[in-house]
C-alpha cells in the first residue's frame, strides 16, 4: 500500500465518477447521501508475469495465410487454413441453368463445366509483397464438424481429414501480380487474390472421373438436387472444404477476407450464349480455422525473461495479472468500492521491433480463457474489459466490478480466483451503437513487451482504488 487520504469533497467525487467506464450504478450511490459523502484512496501493487499458450480457439473475422520470421524469437511463425463453403437454400433451386441450355459437353453428352478455380482473397498482407511463396490445396474427405470446437494446433492431417487421394494442387503466388497492369493494380477497388485452377481430371469417392472439378459440382446439381438443398448437404455430399497449406517460402502473412470455389460455363438463353459462374463462398457462418505452427522452446525463453511481460500473438504467450484484492478488500467490508484503475505501460524499446503492438487486449478472469471465447462471450465491463492502446499504455479505467467479483468468487474452490489474464483480440462493433457484436482470438503476428514481471526494473505496476465510506 502507498498511500491514503480521506476527502469529503463531492466535486473530486464527481469528478473521478466521470472516468468510469461503468457508472450507471454508481451516480445514483453518489446523489442519495451527499451529507455523509467520502471517499478513500489507496494504491496497491500487482504482479504479472508471461504465461506460454500453446493454441487459442480458431474462431476469428479472417484466416490466415503465410510464413514469417519472428525478429523476437529468431523462429518462423506460419499460418495455414482450413474452409467449407456456403450452400444458401434460397439459391439452391436456381443455382444452375437448365442442363438442356449448357453448351459444353462431353464424349456422352453430358453437360459439363468450361473450367473451375479457387480464389483467396486478401484483406490485408503484412511483410514483403514480392517474396516468392507456394502453397498447397488440398481437398478434404471428410468434413469439419458444425458445433465442434477448434483451436489454432488443430492439423487435418492428424485428423484424418484430407482425401489421400483426392485434389492436391500447388500454386506458386507473390502479392505483386504482373499479369495485371500498374492500372489495374493501383484501381481502388482492386482486391489482391491468389487464383488456384482445378482443372485437372477429377475422380470423386466413387470413382467416377469428370474433367474437372466444376463439372463434378455440375453433374452432381443436375443428378442430385438434395445435396444442394442447403450448407451441410453440400458439406456432406459435395464438397468438405479444402486445406490451405503454406508449403515454401517466407517473408509474408497474409490475411484472408474470403475465399471463393468458382464453376465457369456458357449456356444459351433466348437464342443468346451467356457466359456465366457459379460462386460458394466461405463466410463466417461455416466452419473456418486457421493452424498456427511456431517452435515452442524459443517462446519458453521469451516466458522466462521476467524483466518484463509479454502479450504475443498468435498463440504465443499472455500476460498473467495477479490482482490484490484481499488487501483491497481488508478493512473495507462496509465500504463501496467506486473505481479500480489499472494501466499496462509499453517498453518504449519496442518501437525498434518490425511486430506491431495489438491494438486491443482483453482483461477477463483467468478461470474464464478458454471458455469465455468457446461461449461467443461479449465483453460486458463486468467481469471483462476490453482497452485500446493509447500513448504506448494499455489502461482499464474502472474493473471495480471485476474486483468485487473476484471477491465473492474465492471460496468457491478455484486456488487462481484473484488472476486475470491479458488476451490479444480482434473485435467487430455495430458502427451505430458501437456495441461489440464479435470478439475473438487474434490470429496475426503481434507483439509487445509490458513492464512489470518479478525482475521489473521499472516502475510498479499499480492498481488505483477509490473506496466510498460507509457509515
Amino acid at each position: 500500500m502507498k498511500a491514503k487520504w480521506i476527502a469529503g469533497i463531492l466535486l473530486t467525487a464527481m469528478t473521478i465518477s466521470a472516468c468510469d467506464d461503468n457508472t450507471q450504478d454508481i451516480g445514483g450511490s453518489l446523489t442519495k447521501d451527499v451529507d455523509h459523502f467520502s471517499i478513500i484512496a489507496d494504491t496497491f501493487l500487482v504482479s504479472t508475469r508471461s504465461i506460454i499458450i500453446d493454441s487459442v480457439l480458431s474462431r476469428s473475422t479472417y484466416d490466415y495465410l503465410g510464413r514469417m520470421k519472428d525478429p523476437e524469437t529468431e523462429d518462423y511463425v506460419t499460418a495455414d487454413y482450413t474452409t467449407q463453403f456456403v450452400m444458401m437454400e434460397r439459391l439452391a433451386a436456381n443455382l444452375l441453368p437448365n442442363e438442356s441450355s449448357i453448351i459444353s459437353r462431353d464424349k456422352e453428352g453430358m453437360a459439363i463445366a468450361d473450367s473451375c478455380h479457387l480464389n483467396i482473397y486478401i484483406q490485408q498482407i503484412v511483410g514483403d509483397s514480392l517474396a516468392p511463396m507456394k502453397l498447397t490445396a488440398y481437398e478434404l474427405g471428410t468434413p469439419m464438424e458444425d458445433g465442434k470446437v477448434y483451436y489454432s494446433d488443430f492439423d487435418p492431417f492428424e485428423r484424418g481429414l484430407i482425401r489421400k487421394d483426392g485434389i492436391q494442387q500447388d500454386k506458386n503466388y507473390t502479392f505483386i501480380n504482373y499479369l495485371l497492369s500498374d492500372e489495374q493494380r493501383s484501381e481502388t477497388t482492386f482486391i489482391p487474390y491468389i487464383n488456384i485452377p482445378i482443372n485437372a481430371p477429377y475422380t470423386a469417392k466413387n470413382g467416377v472421373t469428370y474433367n474437372n472439378y466444376g463439372t463434378y459440382i455440375m453433374q452432381n446439381y443436375y443428378q442430385h438436387p438434395e445435396y444442394f438443398k442447403d450448407t451441410w448437404s453440400f458439406v456432406h455430399n459435395i464438397c468438405p472444404g479444402f486445406y490451405f497449406k503454406t508449403i515454401d517460402g517466407a517473408g509474408i502473412m497474409s490475411q484472408v477476407y474470403t475465399t471463393e470455389l468458382v464453376l465457369y460455363f456458357r449456356y444459351t438463353s433466348n437464342d443468346s450464349i451467356i457466359t456465366a459462374n457459379r460462386v460458394f463462398t466461405g463466410t463466417e457462418e461455416i466452419v473456418r480455422t486457421t493452424s498456427i505452427y511456431t517452435d515452442k522452446k524459443r517462446i519458453e525463453q521469451l516466458a522466462n525473461d521476467n524483466t518484463c511481460t509479454y502479450i504475443k500473438s498468435p498463440a504465443g504467450l499472455f500476460t498473467e495479472v495477479t490482482l490484490p484484492i484481499e488487501e483491497i478488500m481488508r478493512g473495507h467490508e462496509n465500504d463501496t468500492l467506486v473505481q479500480a484503475k489499472i494501466s499496462f505501460p509499453r517498453y518504449t524499446e519496442d518501437d525498434d521491433t518490425n511486430i506491431d503492438a495489438p491494438d486491443y487486449v482483453l482483461m477477463l478472469p483467468k478461470a474464464n480463457l478458454y471458455s469465455f471465447f468457446e461461449k461467443k462471450t461479449i465483453p460486458d465491463n463486468k467481469t471483462s474489459y476490453v482497452a485500446r492502446i493509447d500513448n504506448k499504455v494499455y489502461t482499464f479505467n474502472n474493473i471495480s466490478a471485476l474486483a468485487t467479483s473476484l471477491w465473492k468468487n474465492r471460496k468457491l474452490g478455484d486456488k487462481e480466483w484473484n488472476k486475470v489474464v491479458l488476451v490479444p483480440v480482434d473485435y467487430t462493433y455495430n458502427a451505430s451503437t458501437y456495441e461489440v457484436t464479435n470478439i475473438s482470438n487474434q490470429m496475426s503476428l503481434s507483439s509487445v513487451r509490458l513492464i512489470g514481471g518479478s525482475a521489473n526494473a521499472h516502475a510498479p505496476v499499480t492498481i488505483s482504488i477509490i473506496y466510498n465510506k460507509g457509515h
